[in-house]
């Protein structure tokens, strides 16, 4: 038995519905038995099946073609954002190189520089690297970012870094008393905690005469008064990095010079920076004489416990290895970095190796460096990728500070405030200025008490 009906075949069953199918052109009708016609009309459902069938062939093909639109049309998109982006960092290039240019040839022309090489560098990225004047008069040549100089200075910055990593790594305490690691100390030296001899607020003696051991200096300040007590004044002093150079070689067992080779220099890759570097791109600093000009031979009094405060040599490109180190965490850690970039008393500028100060809402750090016509200067911004570093040689003693330079350059090229006046040396209570040199009594700088005084308040009175 068929299951369905089908033309020709007649059912007659009693009580059941039995009939004859006759197809039509448009109908199907079955006649039952009792004589009524039943009509299916199957025209308009294969017309509507075969129309959702065709919709759904089209769908099928459409998706597949917009996606190839999209395909084709994102690339075009995405590269013009990329020209419209390069063209954006092309402009803002030229612009910065512009206003550098204008900053760094007016002052080169009134301090007579003879040559000096600029780094500046915003939102991460260096957006000038360039040389100006020339890097030795015999030469004629400009300076470049491989062109060697003396740092002076600038090489306590690399050493407290050096410091840090010791601290890191859990070898060395900074409120400990030096005195821990290094056992023949002074006896009114004997308190002062490495974090004071970093920030210059030990109080030490300046020991303006250099014998050639270390041993020998600290014989000297034997029973000399200390110039007022450690962590209540500041007191800019080169032997209190001669003494931080000691703890790291007492903590690590290594020379200084090897320790920094070791881990900061070569890891970062610093081919051209520690001390009597070989190399035919070196810079030369003059010093005039009967109105002419003479080479200056650097010549360093004492021995190599000044190293770590004074003698290291580097270049730009260097010095930029050795800030993007620091900006990107690859050397310290967000802890160890943020305590050294830190004031070590809200009241005084000095932090563990460096120096800060306000620029609006802005952390300004920096360290200078000057010996026997070199000169330099690193600044940047804590929490903020943007920095400024200066190298360059003098030939008469005007060419020393560029802190107004950096500071426009940070301005006009970063868009960073400028910071407010460094306040004047301040009086000791004896009267004078203590020492001739940037003494400066424990008295709140009330801008970064104003910035800060969540810490002020939980750290209690000074």
């Amino acid at each position: 038995m068929h299951p369905f009906p089908t033309p020709g075949i007649k059912k007659r069953e009693g009580g059941r519905i039995g009939g004859e199918l006759v197809r039509g052109h448009s109908a199907m009708k079955l006649k039952s038995s009792r004589g009524m016609t039943l009509q299916h009309r199957t025209g308009r459902r294969t017309q509507c099946v075969h129309s959702g069938a065709q919709r759904h062939n089209r769908s099928r093909l459409l998706v597949p073609f917009l996606v190839f639109l999209i395909c084709l049309c994102v690339p075009f998109t995405a590269s013009a954002q990329e020209n419209q982006e390069r063209h954006e960092r092309r402009r803002h290039a030229e612009t910065a190189e512009t206003e550098a240019d204008r900053i760094i040839q007016t002052a080169m022309t009134r301090k007579e520089l003879p040559g000096l090489v600029l780094a500046v560098v915003c939102d991460g990225k260096t957006v000038v690297n360039k040389g100006y004047g020339v890097r030795s008069f015999e030469s004629g040549e400009a300076p470049d970012a491989d062109t060697v100089f003396y740092i002076g200075s600038l090489s306590k910055a690399l050493t407290a870094v050096g410091a840090m990593l010791l601290v890191q790594r859990g070898k060395l305490d900074l409120d400990v008393p030096a005195s821990a690691y290094l056992k023949h100390l002074p006896a009114n030296w004997r308190n002062i905690t490495v974090k004071q001899f970093l920030a210059h607020q030990s109080g030490i003696p300046q020991l303006n005469r250099k014998f050639p051991t270390f041993a020998q200096m600290l014989s000297s300040a034997r029973g000399v008064p200390l110039r007022f007590a450690p962590g209540t004044g500041q007191e800019y002093n080169n032997f209190n990095f001669a003494v931080v150079g000691k703890v790291i070689e007492a903590v690590s067992g290594m020379n200084y010079v090897n320790f920094m080779r070791r881990n900061v220099f070569g890891p970062l890759r610093m081919d051209h920076t520690g001390v009597k570097i070989v190399s035919r791109n070196v810079a030369i600093s003059y010093r005039s004489a009967n109105g002419t000009r003479v080479p200056i031979e650097p010549r360093f009094k004492g021995g190599p416990y000044g190293i770590p405060s004074g003698h290291l040599q580097s270049t730009l490109s260097d010095v930029l290895k050795f800030y993007f180190a620091l900006s990107s965490g690859r050397l310290l850690n967000p802890a160890t970095y943020e305590q050294m970039v830190s004031r070590v008393h809200l009241g005084l500028s000095g932090t563990p190796g460096w120096f800060e100060r306000r620029a609006g809402r802005f952390s300004l750090v920096s360290k200078n460096g000057a010996t026997q016509g070199f000169h330099s200067l690193m600044t940047f911004v804590s929490g903020r990728s943007d920095a400024v570093v200066l190298l360059w040689t003098s030939q008469k003693p005007g060419g020393k500070g560029l802190v107004r330079e950096t500071n426009a350059l940070l301005n006009q090229v970063c868009g960073v405030p400028l910071p407010r006046k460094a306040p004047a040396s301040v009086k000791s209570s004896r009267g004078g200025v203590r020492g001739g040199t940037s003494y400066k009594k424990f008295l709140p700088d009330f801008t970064y008490l104003k910035a800060h005084w969540y810490q002020a308040v939980s750290e209690g009175p000074f």
